[in-house]
């Protein structure tokens, strides 16, 4: 076993090795990032991820997969082979679970887990919400879930060569609209008057303008759910590419064989998180009428979420947020009050999956799943701060806000880890704007 951070792991990934050689690069990589990397013989509990390794190994990845499988992970299976695996091998792998190819440095693999590891959190507290919804007699609507797009558009920007030409050539086998650009700034002017399933980008190098774009992409709030695969012969920059910056990634003599199947899949899931992101920070997801569930449902579902992490031995934290906002005396009344405008801000800071809830007039609370105390204080300064910064400044005099983040001990019932952050914020200095 490999791990760096043993007391309190992000996830568990079972790594299974066709070969008994030393431990590579990438699970230490893994085990540097605060997951417990263990070997399948070691793993006594459910991992969330199993990764199998066959890259230099002769043997067949079907009894590696089979005893994957009855390891039953939670975010599925890995397999990781050498990137001179035939194209006819490469589809046969693929069917058996994901697949990713990469040389010796296999670094790039990390990013995939991680993606692997946010989809199945997503779908953990979509199907949570669904099982509180329905004990609490709501209704549930799934608008968006079956609406896969038949027929997918992707975006296709890079220099002319014949690199370009292979990839067009690949995409029209399985895009009913294909748009291809040559600069990043067609590009951008592109993505804002189109929509588009998936795109590819191939850089000529390291400095090429696409890469810049690509990274602005994933900060942008419409565009950082659009799949991007980063196209190129050169191996090291796709390296660099998949590894430094978690981007999608694909060999030049890969596309021709692989694009196609990989977009198709790129744009299905994409489709199916936006649905689930969309379905959680609705009013029918979280049993309100705003971005904020009732005390209710908090309750009943916060429970429900406490019982399984006990059972697999996950962390739970709270947030608190108050907002004690003093009112100009011209300001309309009629005006939304300042905790609801809070709550929305709130919403777009935080993940789909955590669950936000009004304790008080003047106190929201959220629940993160599987998170720390550490990343919970972080998550809590973040929101003081844009919040402090985003309150309506015409409708308020002065305004104070609070947010802490405590981890529910093990064991700890709601009401204790609840009197806890209430008495944090207590105790929490406020941060006061003055609002003109």
């Amino acid at each position: 076993m490999i791990n760096h951070n043993a007391e309190a792991p992000k996830a568990t990934i079972a790594w299974i090795r066709a070969s008994a050689a030393d431990a590579p690069a990438p699970i230490v990589a893994a085990a540097s990032l605060g997951y417990l990397v263990v070997d399948s013989a070691e793993c006594g509990a459910r991992p969330d991820v199993a990764v199998i390794d066959i890259r230099g190994a002769r043997a067949a990845a079907d009894p590696l997969v089979s005893n994957a499988r009855r390891l039953a992970p939670s975010a599925g299976i890995l397999i990781v082979a050498d990137r001179e695996t035939p194209a006819l091998a490469r589809a046969m792998l693929r069917r058996q679970a994901d697949a990713a190819f990469a040389g010796r440095d296999a670094s790039s693999v990390i990013p995939i887990i991680r993606e692997k590891l946010r989809l199945a959190s997503l779908t953990d507290e979509f199907g949570d919400r669904i099982k509180s919804l329905v004990a609490d007699q709501r209704p549930v609507a799934f608008a968006g879930l079956a609406s896969a797009p038949a027929s997918i558009s992707i975006l296709i920007a890079g220099r002319p060569s014949p690199l370009a030409m292979c990839a067009v050539n690949a995409v029209r086998r399985t895009a009913a609209q294909t748009i291809c650009l040559l600069s990043a700034g067609q590009t951008m002017r592109a993505l804002d008057h189109s929509r588009f399933d998936g795109a590819v980008l191939l850089p000529a190098d390291e400095n090429d303008l696409l890469l810049a774009l690509a990274r602005a992409l994933r900060r942008h709030r419409e565009h950082r759910r659009l799949p991007v695969i980063i196209a190129s012969a050169d191996e090291a920059l796709l390296d660099r590419c998949s590894s430094r910056d978690g981007f999608q990634t694909i060999l030049a003599e890969h596309i021709e064989p692989d694009l196609p199947q990989r977009l198709r899949t790129a744009a299905r899931r994409a489709s199916l998180a936006a649905a689930m992101r969309g379905f959680l920070r609705s009013p029918e997801g979280c049993a309100g009428t705003s971005a904020a569930a009732s005390a209710r449902f908090f309750a009943a579902h916060a429970n429900r979420i406490i019982r399984l992490s006990d059972d697999a031995g996950r962390p739970v934290s709270l947030v608190g947020l108050t907002v004690n906002a003093r009112r100009a005396k011209d300001a309309n009344a009629a005006e939304e009050p300042p905790l609801d405008d809070a709550a929305r801000t709130a919403a777009r800071l935080v993940r789909a999956e955590d669950l936000i809830a009004k304790l008080t007039s003047d106190t929201l609370v959220l629940m993160l799943r599987n998170t720390r105390e550490a990343e919970a204080a972080r998550a809590a300064s973040r929101l003081e701060g844009v919040i402090a910064g985003t309150l309506d400044r015409a409708a308020l005099k002065s305004s104070h806000v609070r947010a802490r983040g405590v981890e529910r001990a093990p064991g700890e019932d709601l009401e204790t880890a609840l009197a806890r952050l209430i008495r944090s914020l207590r105790d929490a200095p406020a941060v006061t704007a003055r609002l003109r």
